[in-house]
C-alpha cells in the first residue's frame, strides 16, 4: 500500500513565510481578518462559549491571542528526564525541541551537569525539562535530588543494551516516589527500537512491561501511573510518545477532545488533530482510533507545508498566519487538510477523498473550532490565576 502523497493540491499563505529555525516566538503579531459572516449549522451552537449568532467577533479573539499568558513556576509541570547513561535522553531533547538530526545527536557529548529547558507547546502549554547526568548503575544516590519537584519521570530505557540494570533503576525510582508519597507519573521510553529486528520489538516490550509489573507487585505497590512506549529517533514514534505524555500535562486535554468530537460528528470529517508545527508535538485529537501511519502522514504533512514555507517566504514572518492551509490527497484516497489556529499551532484533518462534504460550511465550522480553542486556553488561565491569588490570600 502506497501512504505517498500523489499530488499536492494547494497551499496558500496571505503573509511571508519562515521555518523559524528552531527558537520559538516569544511575541507575535498576526493581523487576522475574516472574510465570511455566513452561519453554520447546529455545530455552531454545540460549540460557541458565547452564544453569540455570527462570527463577527472571530476577528477580535483572533486578534487577542493570549501571548501574555504567564504560568506560575510552581503551577508549571515539571518533567524529570531520568535513565542509565548514554540511553539517549538528551538526542531525544535535542531533537524534538532544538531541530538536531537524528545523525547530529550521535556526537552528542555524555551529559554531566544538571541542564533545564524552558519549553512551550502552541503558545500556551510550558513545562519544563530537566536533563540530568544517568547513572551507570541501579545504584543512585542522586534520584531523590533530581525527582523532588518533578511532576513527571519520563524514564530512557536503552533496549539494545542488557536492560537489567535499567529496570531496577526504574523500580527504585518507583519505589522511592511511592514511600516519599510522591504521586507522580512515570513515562517509560522503551527506545532505540531501530536497533532491533521488527519481529523482536513487541515481544521486548511485552517482557519489559511484565517484568516491571512483576516487581512492583513485589514491592507492594499498587496500580502506580506508568506508561510505556517503543521509541525511536529514526522514526516518528518519538514524537508520537512525547506528544502523549505532553497531552498528559495538559489540564485541557479533556474539554480539548470534547471539542474536536463534537467536530467530527457533526461533519464528515475522519480525524482531527491539534499539532504544534515547530515541534510535531500533538497537543490533542478526537478520541476516534487511529492508525499510527495516518499519525506519521500528519507529520509528513507538516513537513511539507514548512519545506514550501521556506522556499517562498520571508525571513521575518512566522510559518502560520490566519490565512494559510494546505490541502493534499493522498492514493490511499484521504485527503489532508491544515490550517492555522495561531503562529504555532494548525489543525490537520483527515477526510475521505470521496466524502460530499460542504468545503464552505467546514470552514466556518474550523473557524469556530479555533476560536474556542483559544477561549479554553485563556479560560484555564485565568482560573489558574484567581486560585493562586486565593491562596496566596489564604
Amino acid at each position: 500500500m502506497n501512504y505517498g502523497p500523489s499530488r499536492a493540491f494547494s497551499t496558500a499563505s496571505s503573509n511571508g513565510l519562515n521555518t523559524g529555525g528552531g527558537d520559538y516566538y516569544s511575541s507575535y503579531h498576526n493581523p487576522y481578518q475574516s472574510h465570511t459572516k455566513t452561519h453554520s449549522n447546529n455545530l455552531y451552537d454545540s460549540l460557541n462559549f458565547n452564544n453569540h449568532n455570527h462570527l463577527d467577533d472571530i476577528v477580535d479573539e483572533q486578534q487577542q491571542i493570549d501571548i501574555n499568558y504567564d504560568m506560575d513556576d510552581s503551577d508549571k509541570p515539571k518533567l524529570l528526564m531520568w535513565g542509565l547513561t548514554k540511553s539517549g535522553k538528551t538526542s531525544i531533547i535535542k531533537l524534538i525541541f532544538e531541530k538536531m538530526t537524528a545523525g547530529e545527536t550521535l556526537q552528542l557529548p555524555e551529559t554531566k551537569i544538571v541542564q533545564t529547558h524552558e519549553l512551550t507547546c502552541g503558545i500556551h502549554v510550558r513545562f519544563q525539562i530537566r536533563d540530568v547526568p544517568g547513572p551507570k548503575t541501579a545504584l543512585s544516590d542522586d534520584f531523590e535530588t533530581y525527582a523532588l519537584e518533578s511532576t513527571t519521570i519520563v524514564f530512557v530505557l536503552d533496549v539494545t543494551d542488557d536492560y537489567s540494570d535499567a529496570i531496577n533503576l526504574l523500580i527504585s525510582s518507583v519505589q522511592w516516589m511511592y514511600n516519599n508519597g510522591h504521586n507522580v507519573r512515570f513515562e517509560v521510553l522503551i527506545h532505540k527500537i531501530d536497533g532491533v529486528h521488527e519481529q523482536d520489538r513487541l515481544e521486548r516490550y511485552s517482557t519489559i512491561q511484565q517484568r516491571v509489573n512483576i516487581m512492583l507487585h513485589e514491592c507492594s505497590i499498587k496500580e502506580p501511573v506508568i506508561n510505556f512506549y517503543l521509541t525511536s529517533i529514526y522514526d516518528h514514534s518519538i514524537h508520537e510518545a512525547f506528544s502523549k505524555i505532553v497531552q498528559n500535562q495538559m489540564r485541557q486535554l479533556r474539554a480539548l477532545e470534547n471539542m474536536l468530537d463534537l467536530v467530527t460528528a457533526s461533519t464528515q470529517l475522519d480525524k482531527i488533530f491539534v499539532c504544534d508545527i515547530y515541534n510535531k508535538i500533538f497537543l490533542a485529537s478526537d478520541t476516534r482510533p487511529v492508525e499510527t501511519q495516518l499519525s506519521e502522514l500528519c507529520c509528513d504533512v507538516v513537513d511539507v507545508y514548512k519545506d514550501i514555507s521556506s522556499i517562498y517566504g520571508t525571513s521575518n514572518s512566522p510559518v502560520l498566519d490566519s490565512m494559510s492551509f494546505c490541502t493534499i490527497e493522498l492514493s490511499i484516497g484521504l485527503v489532508l487538510y491544515l490550517k492555522d489556529i495561531n503562529p504555532t499551532t494548525a489543525l490537520i484533518c483527515i477526510l475521505k477523498k470521496e466524502s460530499k462534504i460542504n468545503e464552505a460550511l467546514m470552514e466556518v465550522n474550523l473557524n469556530i473550532l479555533k476560536k474556542n480553542i483559544q477561549e479554553l486556553f485563556r479560560t484555564y488561565s485565568n482560573t489558574s490565576s484567581r486560585q493562586q491569588l486565593n491562596a496566596s490570600i489564604e
